[in-house]
């Protein structure tokens, strides 16, 4: 065998590439990120710094529910049947349209008794200012708003009725429009509506923080499609139930493991306090992700609006575990029917590619024709009308 070119260029290639391999200094790979990567003392600082302010929210809305809470107490007797309830902070001005607003969204949920929740309006126009060392510094800590609304669950009120706490910041006209365009009723709308949860899907909400309940306008149509990149923001698990692997549908909603209310209780106070932003806990118990963002909320209302409320009262009524109280109600498994939501929600997801008979009949048909093609002899028409060598 003699060097020729080609090898002679590849035994080279191959050598220079294992001199450089052997004596160039490589450097780490690292992961991709969409962000730039701070170095870690800065990282550790951020990282407190969001913890810090985390929990300083936290103080901050655990206070104001705290606060209208006591008014609540102070002006609801015990046996008090009026489905909304206006504090005497409220100035007469505007008391009849705030009444008639919350009148409005209270009637949309249907058939529902002042038994077990109620809507309390107060005007509360406080601030709470920041620490600061200059006593004349009155800037405040909490946003501005027109309306906060809280929603405070029966184990702490008076153990049977859920109170939406709605804190309006000022006593004007503007402040009547921005409460139209607030959903008072939240959870407390199930409550309303089907009365108290039964013990296993009240062990499942508290274990969650009532994640899946936090919505209750069933009355409100919705778009038959959400925007395209909520997608992304499913976690791992929720993927896994969106593409129908069984059983992930219930590992991501916390139904299934016998030991879920007892973790929730053991790593910190049950939850008494929820709102639009984030759940208060005498604890401070860090709040759980969501592992399928932000429609997690919408789940039990979307079935009352599918099924229909005879039905779905049932199912919240049960004092069995979820996924078998929702298969008894309902006619579907839990599992089964969260991923049919989520498919509707988010859309189908493109099929796998399969292989077809037809395809496989072509091929079959082409492929000795081929065949026959490569192995005709090529070398007489590539040298006919050549000169030959030995000329």
């Amino acid at each position: 065998m003699g060097l020729t070119l080609w090898r002679w260029v590849a035994g080279v290639t191959v050598g220079c590439g294992a001199l450089a391999a052997a004596l160039l200094p490589f450097p780490e790979s690292v992961a991709e990120r969409w962000t730039a990567v701070a170095p870690e003392p800065l990282a550790g600082e951020v990282r407190r710094l969001t913890a810090d302010v985390g929990r300083t929210q936290a103080a901050v809305r655990a206070y104001r529910a705290a606060t209208g809470l006591a008014l609540w107490r102070s002006a609801v007797e015990h046996s008090d049947t009026m489905s909304v309830r206006i504090d005497q902070s409220v100035p007469r001005a505007i008391a009849d349209g705030v009444r008639d607003v919350a009148a409005e969204q209270w009637r949309a949920l249907g058939p529902a008794s002042a038994a077990n929740a109620q809507i309390f309006v107060y005007v509360d126009s406080t601030t709470v200012p920041r620490a600061t060392t200059t006593a004349t510094s009155r800037r405040p800590l909490e946003p501005r708003r027109f309306v906060d609304v809280s929603f405070v669950l029966p184990q702490a009120t008076d153990g049977s009725r859920c109170v939406a706490l709605v804190r309006l910041g000022g006593a004007t006209p503007a402040h009547v429009d921005a409460l139209r365009r607030q959903s008072l009723v939240g959870v407390c709308g199930f409550f309303a509506a089907f009365g108290l949860p039964g013990a296993g899907v009240r062990q499942w909400l508290e274990a969650t923080d009532y994640r899946s309940a936090r919505r209750s306008d069933w009355h409100v149509a919705l778009a038959p499609a959400i925007d395209a990149s909520a997608v992304y923001g499913i976690g791992a698990t929720g993927g896994r139930c969106l593409t129908g692997e069984p059983g992930a549908c219930l590992d991501v909603l916390g139904v299934g493991q016998p030991d879920t209310a007892a973790r929730s209780v053991t790593s910190g106070s049950p939850t008494f306090v929820l709102d639009g932003l984030a759940t208060v806990n005498a604890g401070d118990r860090a709040r759980s992700r969501s592992e399928l963002g932000n429609v997690e909320v919408e789940l039990l209302m979307s079935a009352v609006r599918e099924f229909g409320a005879e039905r779905f009262g049932r199912f919240w009524r049960s004092e069995t575990v979820p996924d078998a109280a929702f298969g008894s109600a309902h006619g579907v498994t839990l599992d089964t029917w969260t991923r049919q939501w989520l498919t509707r929600t988010f859309g189908a997801l493109p099929s796998h590619p399969t292989v077809r008979l037809s395809y496989v009949v072509w091929v079959a048909l082409a492929a000795p024709l081929l065949l026959v093609v490569a192995a005709r002899p090529r070398e007489r028409v590539l040298c006919e009308g050549w000169p030959s060598r030995d000329r």
